[in-house]
């Protein structure tokens, strides 16, 4: 591991050294008595003198494993109160050993709970036998272990959890701590963050990272308190980084019961549930770990109570009083994770900002969808957003919309001979949709075997980041992620021009003039069009769009997950009453191998827009600003009689670099 302790060391040039109140191994001696996976009983007595009305809280439900541990380990619990836990555990014993993803780790966590949390009240017996079938999982329990998914980071959680709970009685928890912090961690994972972690990004898809991430910062936290072990330090760039992308990644304004919301980003919920507070519990322990520190105290500004008891009681065990917060008035407005091509910006930091998210960047695993180029729009509500349902991770409403291209944000050039084998499911003939191509086999598991493949990976590339206070320029050239067969070029550049104007620009150039494009954009509502202009309204928000180019387009509006005499309807589900599922397309009204696509949108009231020609340059004059591109990538922007390139190049601040 001596290579990766020297780029860890070179990436954290920039980073502050760690400043932790809870010291390394300070729960060390906890390895000598139970309990030990929450910490010592005498820290947990401490907590529940010090936060009493938590932990009151706690006391009267006691429903869950975690509760129920907790109020044994501070006054007791009678043997029928905790016999629940442990039947439970031992069920799962019974059941034999498995190699079930994710179904493996949740059932070794199960037991290794119940063994640490009530071990005074397991039959010697029950140990033994726990033990054991913890252990004969060694060296058959072989899934979940991609570099690049999520369930990698939850499964070191769990081993650890394994190896800590039995420490002293089992001979080969130290075998469930090498495999969790040297093979999975350091030989996996930690070179994915430092590879592609700049700015704070994970490469699995947005939802499932916020679970996730949540289980490996609770493991390395785990790790440092327990036996002094600071995995933080393996990429410390990637988890400082990590709470700038935390501070962009939520929709502005509370959501339900006060927590924070946030777009799906590829498979995921969009509905409340316990993953909303995943990243606040992520950003909170981080943040401690770099006490003082400028992030840290950004992220002390941003903080509030759990908006139900699961989270309150991971407060109570993991929160400590933060740092002084940090003003957010000079914070920067957009953000970007070069590493896995995402960006985000807000128009300030009040709850009533517009907020906005631009993805090109590349292919890691399944739960990623084709939508290099996808930009989504919020502004009290999701106004430009992501379509589909993910209820059904094969189902053919997964692979013929949810995962397409077509469900997204971003634009369709319809080959009729183009065919897709090979998705998730991997089937062997799938709708025709107009977007995104496969150009690869199947994933792979490690960062060394995706180097080796990276040109059948690669899917987009952020070519252009000028972050300004007053303005946010980026550029993506999403080609890549095409067929070659039908698609020469597309390039796609975004004006954020604070606080609530979006200027869009595509050019788009396919291989034959009749293979016919579309814009594509998803709302919630029923869109209106007249004319030129879109409206869309959701709640208290409103986008108005107006279409500039292509001259004389045709603008229709489509409700369902239909496209060219097909729909892919999901079964009834959890999700199916807040999915959105409209959308407006815009096509050229003549065939042509080139167009161009120059839309402006506006979050507040609208102002006038006119389409300016300068030569080779195309653009628009919106309130007082004028916007012209120029060639591939570039251009001007004139604001107050005073014009600023537009240019190609990555221009990373402070947290992004």
């Amino acid at each position: 591991m001596g290579a990766l302790l020297l780029l860890a060391a070179l990436l954290a040039a920039d980073v502050p050294k760690p400043a932790p109140q809870t010291p390394n191994g300070a729960w060390k001696a906890a390895l000598r008595e139970h309990p030990r996976l929450l910490g010592p009983k005498a820290f947990l007595r401490g907590l529940a003198e010090e936060k009493p009305q938590a932990y009151d809280e706690i006391k009267k439900s006691a429903n869950s494993v975690l509760a129920a541990g907790i109020v044994h380990a501070v006054e007791g619990l009678p043997r029928d109160r905790t016999r629940e836990w442990i039947d439970a555990a031992m069920k799962r014993v019974d059941g034999g050993v498995t190699n079930a993803h994710q179904d493996t780790w949740i059932r070794l966590t199960d037991a290794a709970l119940a063994f640490d949390l009530f071990h005074d009240h397991l039959s010697d017996e029950e140990r033994k036998r726990i033990v054991d079938w913890m252990n004969a999982h060694l060296g058959k329990f072989t899934e979940d272990e991609g570099a690049f998914h999520n369930s990698t980071l939850s499964k070191v959680l769990c081993f650890l959890r394994v190896a800590y709970a039995t420490w002293g009685e089992n001979p080969r928890a130290k075998e469930f701590r090498e495999h969790a912090i040297v093979t999975l961690y350091e030989g996996k994972l930690a070179p994915v963050l430092n590879e592609l972690g700049t700015g704070g990004g994970f490469t699995e898809c947005g939802w499932y990272t916020r679970g996730s991430l949540w289980h490996l910062v609770q493991a390395l936290e785990l790790a440092r308190r327990v036996e002094g072990y600071d995995g933080f330090q393996k990429a410390p760039r990637f988890f400082y980084q990590r709470l700038a992308y935390e501070m962009f990644q939520p929709y502005p304004g509370p959501w339900t019961y006060g927590a924070e919301r946030y777009a799906c980003e590829g498979d995921g919920s969009i509905v409340y549930g316990g993953h909303n507070e995943y990243p606040r519990h992520t950003r909170t322990v981080i943040a401690q770990y770099f006490r003082g520190s400028d992030l840290a105290r950004a992220v002390a500004g941003r903080r509030r109570k759990g908006s139900n008891p699961e989270a309150r009681l991971v407060d109570f065990l993991w929160e400590e009083e933060p740092d002084d917060a940090l003003p957010l008035a000079k914070f920067p407005l957009s953000h970007l994770a070069s590493g896995i091509g995402k960006v985000y910006a807000r128009s300030d930091w009040g709850d009533d900002a517009t907020w906005l998210r631009f993805e090109c960047g590349d292919l890691w695993n399944h739960h990623q969808h084709l939508e290099v180029g996808n930009l989504e729009v919020f502004r009290r509500e999701p106004l430009a957003t992501e379509s589909g349902e993910y209820h059904d991770y094969g189902s053919p409403h997964a692979v013929n919309w949810l995962l397409r291209t077509v469900a997204h944000n971003c634009v369709l050039v319809y080959d009729p001979k183009e065919a897709w084998t090979q998705l998730r499911d991997g089937g062997s003939a799938y709708a025709n949709d107009g977007g995104q191509a496969k150009s690869w086999e199947w994933t792979v598991d490690t960062l060394e075997k995706w180097k080796a493949k990276r040109e059948t990976f690669e899917r987009g590339d952020i070519v252009a980041y000028d972050a300004q206070p007053s303005y946010l320029y980026v550029a993506g050239d999403c080609t890549r992620a095409y067929s070659p067969k039908k698609l020469s070029l597309w390039v796609r550049q975004v004006v954020f021009l604070r606080p609530s104007t979006i200027v869009v620009f595509d050019r788009v150039v396919a291989t034959r003039a009749e293979y016919g494009k579309a814009w594509l954009l998803h709302c919630q509502e029923p869109p209106a069009v007249n004319g030129t202009t879109t409206v869309i309204a959701n709640g208290k928000g409103k986008l108005v769009v107006e279409t500039l180019l292509p001259e004389g387009a045709r603008i229709g509006c489509v409700e369902g997950y239909t496209y060219r005499g097909q729909t892919f309807d999901p079964p009834k589900n959890p999700q199916s009453e807040a999915a959105p599922k409209w959308r407006i397309e815009v096509e050229p009204s003549k065939a042509s191998e080139e167009d161009l696509f120059l839309h402006v949108l506006f979050t507040e009231r609208p102002t006038p827009v006119k389409l300016v020609r300068k030569g080779d340059a195309v653009g628009v004059e919106v309130g007082g600003a004028q916007v012209l591109f120029d060639g591939r990538v570039g251009g001007t922007l004139t604001v107050g009689g005073r014009t600023v390139p537009l240019k190609a190049g990555v221009q990373a601040g402070s947290y992004e670099r």
